[in-house]
């Protein structure tokens, strides 16, 4: 990274040598540690031909784009990048020991989230991706998951495997519940300055309004200038060129362009062009200063694939007419009641016009505060219930609970806002998960609800399952997963 010195003309020398020591002292301490706000500006970056603008990082697309990198790439990737990630092993989430590449690469198709991204990620955090010698620590806290400024990471999350998955689900989450979080699409929201950002924020303080739903989610994660900036220089290096273009494709994955002498707007993905029929769904996530011209011929070789539409819960208001909310392909009508319980703000709808949202079914009004799932609690009788859309689901044991949801922030809520929603089946253990009572050896693991018994000891250590991940539940529990074919390897 280039380094600069600030400097002043000499012919100021004469002028600071009149002024008394002390009110020079007073200036640059204002100079150096007061907050002044600002806007946020694009910056030139002086080690690449691009721009940094600090309300667009990447797109919506580039971010969940869970597709853009297969296993193999990957590790061809870590392979040139030079660390030792790609020879490291690890216990994963279920249990069992796989490679790092294998851990992050599950953590990418489980969540929808870009692989590149999580390989940023990585880089921006530990170095990981480059680091010949990375410590136990560097590993420990790979994505700085829960490492805040000024205090001590929480420990619970410690652990290569926990880290990956959960920043995988942190960035899922922030694309599903953004009214949760300060950094929100279309607001201005104040970041955080350590002495890094000043180097990049020019009065050491500044507001940025990011412009899609990926660039708030790295505020979210990283509330500082100088980390996103990094994540996005990272993010253009010029060894991800290797690996995002098809071998008989001549157009890169992830690609905005357009044909020569046309206007249309495509997207290239997985090999097929994704077109844009709106100019709002669009900058909605992009800017045209993106999109390359291409030749007509390379252009007519990809199929045409689904047509490109806003992210699932954005909000989009016609012109005198109802708020809605778009989940799947479908707009879902949104009362000012729902609307002001969710805690939505204003400035969050999208205005659109009646031709942006004719491919969108009409569907059921959104009549929840919880459209994409809440624990929420029985204040009287602490009952704790997942809760999505009008349903209630109880969790009848804290077991279920603590495995199924070990992040899950739980509220409060009175007898007759729960009355107030359908009853649901109960909930189960989550899929993966080892089990057995305290008055049986026997072993199952939960699979699609039921409870497959394990054949042996070596059955279970050939899978990679261990020992200590198997949690002692009782019988009401066993008993509430059927119990299917036993687990055995031929």
């Amino acid at each position: 990274m280039k380094k600069y010195l600030l400097s002043y003309p000499a012919s100021l020398k004469n002028i600071f040598q009149k002024i008394p020591i002390f009110l020079v002292s007073f200036v640059l301490f204002l100079a150096l540690f007061s907050p002044f706000k600002t806007r946020a500006t694009i910056f030139f970056d002086p080690d690449i031909s691009l721009s940094f603008d600090p309300n667009y990082i990447i797109s919506d697309q580039e971010l969940t784009d869970y597709q853009a990198m297969n296993l193999s790439q990957m590790e061809e990737c870590l392979r040139a990048t030079g660390g030792t990630l790609n020879q490291e092993k690890f216990e994963d989430t279920d249990g069992k020991i796989k490679s790092g590449t294998e851990i992050i690469y599950r953590a990418s198709q489980e969540y929808k989230i870009n692989p590149r991204f999580l390989l940023v990620l990585l880089q921006r955090e530990k170095g990981l991706l480059t680091n010949l010698n990375p410590s136990t620590d560097d590993y420990n806290w790979a994505t700085g998951f829960t490492c805040y400024d000024y205090s001590q990471p929480v420990s619970r999350f410690r652990g290569f495997a926990i880290q990956i998955d959960r920043a995988a689900w942190r960035f899922r989450y922030y694309l599903e519940h953004p009214w949760q979080f300060e950094f929100r699409a279309g607001v201005e929201t104040k970041t955080l300055v350590n002495w890094k950002d000043r180097t990049y924020a020019p009065n050491y303080s500044m507001i940025v309004t990011p412009k899609n739903l990926a660039t708030a989610a790295l505020y979210n994660y990283a509330p500082h200038i100088y980390d996103n900036r990094l994540f996005w220089k990272i993010w253009h290096w010029e060894i991800w060129k290797n690996w995002f273009s098809e071998e008989n494709n001549k157009i890169p994955n992830g690609s905005l362009v357009r044909a020569e002498g046309e206007n249309g707007v495509w997207l290239i993905q997985g090999g097929k062009k994704r077109p844009f029929h709106s100019r709002t769904v669009f900058l909605f996530s992009y800017k045209f200063s993106d999109v390359k011209v291409v030749d007509k011929s390379d252009l007519e070789t990809y199929e045409i694939g689904a047509a490109m539409s806003f992210p699932n819960y954005s909000l989009v208001q016609i012109p005198s007419d109802n708020i809605f909310m778009l989940i799947d392909n479908k707009k879902h009508p949104i009362s000012e009641k729902i609307f002001r319980a969710i805690g939505f703000r204003p400035e969050e709808i999208i205005s659109v016009d009646i031709t942006d949202l004719s491919s969108y079914e009409l569907s059921s009004p959104i009549s929840s505060p919880y459209p994409t799932g809440a624990l929420l609690q029985d204040n009287a009788s602490k009952g704790v219930y997942y809760v999505k859309g009008n349903i209630k689901y109880p969790i009848v044991d804290a077991e279920i609970l603590n495995t199924n949801y070990p992040y899950g922030h739980v509220i409060k809520v009175s007898p007759q806002e729960l009355a107030e929603f359908e009853d649901g089946e109960q909930i189960k253990l989550k899929d993966g998960t080892l089990i057995k009572t305290a008055e049986n050896p026997a072993i199952y693991v939960i699979s699609e609800g039921k409870r497959l018994p394990i054949y042996s000891e070596q059955t279970f250590e050939d899978l990679g399952y261990l020992w200590e991940r198997v949690i002692i539940v009782s019988k009401e529990i066993l008993n509430m997963h059927p119990e299917g074919e036993m687990l055995k390897i031929e």
